[in-house]
């Protein structure tokens, strides 16, 4: 009895196993044949329903949990310490990922405030951070080490006698970062931030992505793959998009980490889509291609590509911060005229998809609840009401634009505007100050012509620029550029950004500079014109020129690790 019982339950599992695998399997196959037989909403446009299938967005756990098995490590580490400057333990690379960071964990007899250096080889690069709170165990935070050398970090206790120095020996720098030469550094006029924490970051468009001080050192970066995105996000945390696995080719991976490497959560998206030659053939894709920003519910809008078997770079979804459920579509082909995207014919791709628009970046202006978007291959830059998705004005030269659409444009209240062509990384000067009608924009003019706009002055050199819109009365007129003094050498045929960044200076990046062989970064005073710090970039591999140039702080909260389990829905 007790045998025929073993086999009868052996033989249920067997039939469990074997039919969940089956269901897999048909499952599978099923939504294979979704994705080949696409459903159209009308010809060439996809519906939502379909977009948020060929999408697929999922919450992944696997690094979670290893950043939790670490955190827990390191708390029980601090937790059986005994009190005292000198029975503290120092990690380099935490997290590893991050080859530049550390951590230190200390207790003290009293509660006691920590103040943490890492000595630089000059004033202007040594880095401080006075930790928040009294405490009588401490998990300090370190960023900004050198590469390749045993740094100094002193802790600096206000209720013990003296400071402490510890030791942090890190190793050299990845080959694929290339050659950083300083030209111009005047620390004085930079944006520096408190403590010189302010770091420039060189945004990689596939490969490593490292942050620079005032004397052109490399100070952070990551052993991570990143591409295009490297945001800040309103909990300090850093959003990236990465790969979901070292052996993949395409990068599917929203990643919320930090400067440290831990990471809170991860989104893999699947980009299995039809090919364009033959539409019973699928193919791995990228899904997230330029930007990525958080909006005021902390929901995530991406720019992605939606899985057509013929368009590319002209859709944005807004996906659950918690859930990573697509919430909303904006397919760009809805709004803009039809013969943008059926006759287009501007670039080539070797896919033979079409990428018409070309959508580089984004930003939210809260105040009116307006989305402003950048698509380098129609030159044009244009606002719509988030809830509505409804057109409020466009920002381009009229040529090749339906009359159907010129009540949108912005006027020019100078004769002789140049438009923008080719343009990147837009964004708002003062976003949460800008009054009434009057909204101030800046970005990156590449100033290369795809659609339209073409002067004599064409392909001549590339520019930060800013422009001041007067939505009531839709007109335009510039109020800052530079980058023509540098002439042809920063032209840039791609890629780029623009960003204010403190002292009323622009920090400009030309990545794409001397045909893809250079990437500059030049911060320059506004009201004077004058460099304050310039890098140039060599010795890169062909494809990793630098995305963007960012001034971002190492340390923008408390400093100090917390060691608290971190869950995924945290």
């Amino acid at each position: 009895m007790k045998k025929s019982w073993k086999i009868s339950l052996g033989v249920i599992l067997a039939l469990i196993i074997i039919g969940g695998a089956t269901a897999y399997h048909k499952r599978h196959n099923v939504r294979r044949l979704l994705l080949v037989h696409q459903h159209y909403h009308r010809k060439n446009i996809l519906s939502e329903n379909q977009i948020k299938l060929n999408l697929r967005p999922a919450l992944s756990t696997k690094h979670t949990t290893a950043t939790n098995r670490l955190s827990a490590a390191y708390k029980s580490q601090l937790n059986d310490l005994k009190p005292g400057s000198a029975n503290a333990k120092v990690i380099v690379n935490p997290y590893k990922t991050s080859p530049l960071s550390g951590l230190i964990l200390v207790k003290t007899q009293a509660a006691t405030k920590v103040k943490v250096t890492v000595h630089g080889d000059t004033p202007a690069t040594t880095i401080t951070k006075h930790l928040k709170g009294y405490h009588t165990t401490h998990s300090v935070g370190v960023l900004g080490l050198y590469v390749n050398r045993t740094n100094r970090v002193t802790l600096q206790f206000t209720k013990e006698n003296g400071d402490k120095s510890y030791t942090m020996t890190t190793h050299g720098t990845p080959k694929d970062i290339g050659k950083n030469t300083l030209k111009t550094s005047k620390p004085q006029k930079m944006a520096l931030g408190k403590g010189n924490q302010r770091l420039t970051f060189a945004v990689s468009s596939q490969g490593t992505t490292y942050g620079l001080d005032a004397n052109g050192q490399v100070r952070w970066y990551s052993t991570a793959p990143i591409s295009h995105v490297f945001k800040r996000l309103s909990n300090n945390h850093l959003l990236i998009l990465t790969k979901i696995s070292a052996s993949e080719h395409k990068y599917n991976a929203l990643r919320e980490t930090d400067f440290y490497g831990r990471v809170y959560r991860q989104y893999n998206f699947s980009g299995l889509f039809p090919t364009r030659k033959d539409h019973s053939k699928l193919a791995t894709n990228t899904v997230i291609h330029h930007d990525a920003i958080e909006l005021p519910n902390h929901n995530l809008l991406l720019t992605v590509d939606d899985g057509s078997s013929k368009y590319v770079e002209d859709t944005m979804v807004e996906i659950n911060y918690k859930t990573a459920k697509i919430v909303k579509v904006i397919d760009l082909k809805r709004m803009l005229p039809k013969s943008a995207y059926t006759q287009f014919d501007g670039t080539h791709r070797p896919d033979g998809k079409i990428d018409w628009f070309h959508q580089n970046s984004m930003v939210y202006d809260r105040k009116r609840d307006e989305l402003i978007v950048s698509g380098r291959n129609q030159d044009m830059i244009f606002a719509i009401n988030y809830k509505t998705t409804k057109l409020k004005w466009i920002l381009a030269a009229p040529d090749k634009l339906p009359k159907s659409y010129h009540h949108y444009l912005l006027q020019p209240r100078s004769k002789h505007y140049r438009y923008n062509g080719g343009q990147h990384a837009v964004s708002l000067i003062h976003k949460d100050t800008h009054q009434g009608n009057t909204l101030a924009l800046e970005f990156y003019n590449n100033n290369v012509p795809v659609t339209r706009g073409k002067t004599t002055q064409s392909k001549q050199w590339s520019a930060g620029e800013i422009v001041s819109i007067n939505q009531r009365h839709r007109t335009v007129h510039q109020t800052w550029s530079f980058g023509k003094s540098l002439g042809k050498r920063n032209f840039t045929n791609i890629v780029g950004s623009s960003y204010a960044v403190g002292k009323g200076n622009t920090l400009i990046g030309f990545g794409y500079a001397s045909k893809g062989k250079r990437s500059e970064f030049v911060e320059v005073d506004r009201k004077t014109n004058q460099i304050v710090y310039d890098v140039d970039r060599t010795g890169f591999n062909h494809g990793d020129w630098s995305y963007r140039a960012q001034r971002m702080s190492l340390y923008p909260g408390t400093g100090s690790v917390g060691l608290k389990k971190i869950t995924p829905t945290d």
